[in-house]
């Protein structure tokens, strides 16, 4: 008995922070999806200049080809939004009090309280109409990207280096992570070590993923294989 295998598909990066997945090949096309940088596509299918794409979810859609690339293209992109950042207007962080009120929204200075270092943030140009703040640490090991109002945010996401460190890097790393977490989702019980693990399990696996929930807000984990980092996402529930 013969048993048919399904063909092997090219893969593609997503290179842009966040890209329209379409139903059909135009920009006049409904929008079924958003990817973000760094995740990986499958090419099932092309019709220049779009190409038929599977998501790490394993829905299918089309993406225009200006807007996908290799690893090297990834890295490429991250590297110019974060050079971009030199020269634009640097965002004021405000002091916190000792007794932070909880809110059911998301802020910045609430997602930043308490690091272990400081991420410096910049105001860039609006995104599709949608104010946006990036900021990384000195060595680049740990980015954070905001949208939204600062006070109202869509999602802060915090993204840190997993490959290829030194076991000092990685525990820093993990601080920065853990500590994002706790501050989106108040009252988590969880330690460094926890967090360690988490990261480590996620990076062993080509696409690892998974996710949080509570009091009204979900944390995500995405490995990102061409950054050789881990993405942790966090939005309001709807």
């Amino acid at each position: 008995m013969t048993v048919a295998c399904e063909p092997r598909h090219e893969s593609t990066y997503v290179v842009p922070t966040v890209l329209n997945v379409r139903k059909g090949p135009s920009t006049k096309q409904n929008v079924v999806s958003q990817v973000r940088r760094g995740q990986e596509l499958k090419v099932l299918a092309k019709q220049d200049p779009w190409v038929n794409v599977r998501l790490p979810n394993e829905a299918e859609g089309w993406v225009h080809g200006d807007y996908i690339g290799t690893p090297a293209d990834v890295r490429a992109s991250l590297d110019k939004d974060l050079k971009r950042r030199q020269g634009a207007q640097v965002r004021k962080r405000r002091p916190q009090p000792t007794a932070r009120k909880q809110t059911s929204e998301l802020s910045i200075d609430g997602l930043l309280a308490d690091l272990p270092g400081e991420i410096p943030t910049e105001s860039l140009p609006p995104l599709g109409g949608v104010a946006r703040v990036m900021g990384a640490s000195e060595a680049g090991q740990v980015v954070v990207e905001f949208w939204g109002d600062e006070d109202k945010l869509e999602r802060g996401v915090m993204m840190v280096s997993v490959l290829d460190l030194e076991e000092d890097e990685l525990n820093r790393n993990a601080d920065y992570a853990l500590r994002f977490v706790k501050n989106a989702l108040p009252g988590l019980n969880r330690d460094r070590s926890w967090m360690l693990q988490r990261l480590k399990e996620i990076s062993s696996r080509d696409s690892g993923s998974g996710a949080l929930q509570a009091k009204g807000r979900t944390v995500s984990f995405e490995f990102l294989k061409v950054l050789g980092s881990v993405r942790v996402t966090v939005v309001k529930d709807q």
